[in-house]
């Protein structure tokens, strides 16, 4: 079964009067207005405070429009910050054009946990990412480290939805692991999007990443299926189509970018897998038989069984 924590968002408006006057709360640098409110909130969410307070300046009349406007483009251009958001409040006080905006903000995570998560996010990625890889070779690494790394599972001691608890207790559900791997994807540098849909009718996520301008879908999850070895990966749903992964996944396509090209359909009958220097050695799901492909340039030749578990070994 494949878990996603679904955030939702209650506004609740707590109208007052003030008085004539509306002191700049202490906690506040500047003055918000609709054209800075966006990054002023995000500020605040970026650090996952809980609780803070805008000075306001505008029609308050259209407020309940434009903070749901920050939320919606926090949510399309700042995905892993939002998806830990589980609920929010707005409470506001104001007097003609000037007041105060409340918020008060539930995550899944928080600021600790996700200091955690940064600095163990910038202490594996050295650890896996060689000088002279190119932009697939990144995105396959962190592929390979989310799946050897992590199990599938709703039994955990923190929140069963968060990248802290996969990487602390390695293990957690589907949202855990595209989160993850978009926050790793975001530190290198890889344009990355957050994906959530449908597989077999139940909620799920996983990610799409750009490849010098092509779109490729990517679900760690589904790759790391119960009772892989420690030391195996597949690439079942490495690097797809719309149209490949459609086949057990559904999702709005008019949210995110069309993903078309073909380029790395080798890797998807590859499973049982295993990474030596340049080189992936893996059994081809379909006929049984042990093949090795060169990353750099994609090609691939067939291996005996024998050969397959020597390299294994070596």
């Amino acid at each position: 079964m494949q878990k996603l924590f679904t955030s939702f968002l209650i506004a609740v408006l707590l109208f007052s009067v003030l008085p004539m006057q509306v002191a700049q709360p202490a906690s506040a640098t500047s003055i918000s207005t609709e054209k800075t409110l966006t990054n002023d909130v995000f500020h605040e969410l970026s650090n996952f405070n809980t609780d803070f307070t805008l000075a306001y300046e505008g029609d308050f009349s259209k407020i309940k429009t434009v903070v749901q406007n920050a939320f919606n483009h926090i949510q399309k251009n700042e995905q892993y910050v939002y998806e830990n958001i589980s609920k929010w409040q707005l409470a506001m006080k104001y007097k003609g054009d000037s007041g105060t905006l409340t918020f008060k903000i539930m995550y899944l995570t928080d600021k600790q946990k996700e200091a955690y998560v940064a600095a163990e996010v910038k202490k594996i990625l050295p650890k896996i990412i060689k000088k002279d890889a190119t932009q697939i070779d990144k995105i396959k690494a962190v592929h390979d480290y989310i799946v050897l790394n992590s199990s599938y599972s709703s039994k955990t001691k923190n929140s069963q939805y968060s990248t802290y608890t996969l990487l602390t207790e390695k293990k957690a559900v589907c949202q855990a692991y595209a989160l993850l791997m978009l926050k790793m994807l975001e530190e290198l540098k890889i344009e990355a999007k957050y994906v959530k849909g449908y597989s077999n009718n139940e909620r799920h996520a996983w990610i799409l990443a750009k490849v010098e301008k092509e779109w490729f879908h990517i679900d760690p999850t589904w790759d790391d299926p119960v009772g892989n070895k420690a030391d195996e990966v597949r690439y079942k749903f490495f690097m797809l189509t719309d149209k490949q992964i459609a086949a057990t996944h559904s999702w709005n396509k008019a949210d995110y970018p069309v993903a078309k090209s073909e380029k790395y359909k080798s890797f998807h009958i590859a499973t049982q897998a295993f990474t030596k220097k340049n080189e992936l050695f893996y059994m081809n799901e379909k006929d049984k038989k042990y093949y090795q492909m060169n990353l750099k340039t994609l090609k691939t030749k067939s291996i005996t069984a024998k050969q397959f578990q020597q390299s294994k070994k070596a």
